[in-house]
């Protein structure tokens, strides 16, 4: 069975566009942007761990691109924010209740 690469980009969008991989991605984006203005903001004494909390919050998918070099070290955060939404919108869909105008029940 073949998909199309429009299927699979209408899905994600479909996926994506939920509430609840919309709200973790806007988190993920609080995240980064308080992480840039620790950085170039606030003067610290010693090295500041901040930098962490882009990792933390865009674990496991994330760890796996912590080995690489440093100009693909960035990738992983980005991937694995966009893969941990995806299983969210997965959930979502999957547990979320009905939509309106389909049914989730099988026939017997």
């Amino acid at each position: 069975m073949t998909t199309s690469p429009r299927t699979v980009l209408a899905t994600a969008r479909r996926l994506l566009l939920r509430p609840l991989p919309l709200g973790y991605l806007a988190l993920v984006a609080g995240v980064v942007c308080w992480v840039i203005a620790d950085h170039y903001l606030v003067a610290h004494a010693d090295a500041s761990m901040a930098g962490v909390w882009i990792f933390f919050s865009t674990a496991p998918v994330s760890m796996i691109f912590a080995a690489l070099p440093t100009a693909l070290f960035w990738v992983g955060p980005l991937v694995g924010a966009l893969v941990n939404a995806l299983v969210l919108g997965v959930l979502a869909e999957r547990f979320g209740g009905r939509e309106r105008g389909r049914s989730h029940s099988r026939p017997a």
